[in-house]
């Protein structure tokens, strides 16, 4: 995926090219978390259900496909390989670190990392952003080629990244109905932690 040259990488600041695209995304995420959080002081109930789907949603959008808005802008800011990945996983990265903040307060700091990170909805997550910065990558070589950029669209980097994402979901989700997953974070939970 490095491969791809993005079109004004010595111009651009670290503010420009990383700051700005992904903390956009964590600053709406972390104030879409506030307003979720604060939506149980609504009583009316049609009122509080619609809020909170609405805001569900986008909750949804921003941790999970915040990707495909933020890697589009940064390869176009000169942002590096690296710089793009940093800023694609600051927002579900986030949100696992909340969720261990969260449990941490019940369990071990072991337990609480491991239900943060290593959770098949964590997971599901993470290795998503692999396969979303693969297609994000291809998205803008295709574009580029349209373009008349002389760029090879499909390259072994993002189409591996693509085909894992999509091979870890399937097995954590799909696979026998997600049950042989969740049956392997219980076994290794029992061995790590009772």
């Amino acid at each position: 995926m490095a491969q791809s040259e993005p079109p004004e990488s010595s111009q651009a600041t670290l503010l420009r090219r990383l700051v700005i695209p992904a903390g956009t995304v964590f600053v709406f995420w972390l104030a879409l978390n506030f307003i979720y959080d604060r939506l149980i002081f609504i009583e009316d109930v049609e009122t509080y259900a619609l809020m909170a789907d609405i805001t569900w949603v986008l909750l949804v959008v921003c941790i999970g496909f915040g990707t495909l808005f933020i890697y589009p802008i940064m390869t176009a800011r000169g942002a590096s390989f690296v710089e793009r990945v940093i800023g694609c996983l600051l927002t579900p990265v986030g949100w696992c670190v909340k969720e261990f903040l969260r449990v941490n307060v019940s369990f071990t700091l072991g337990e609480s990392f491991f239900y943060a990170f290593f959770t098949s909805v964590s997971l599901m997550l993470l290795f998503g952003q692999v396969g979303l910065i693969g297609i994000s990558e291809l998205a803008y070589r295709w574009r580029a080629r349209r373009r008349g950029q002389m760029v090879r669209i499909l390259t072994p980097i993002p189409v591996t990244s693509i085909v894992v994402s999509l091979g870890v979901v399937y097995f954590i989700g799909l696979y026998d109905g997600g049950y042989a997953f969740h049956l392997t974070v219980k076994m290794v939970y029992r061995a790590l932690f009772l």
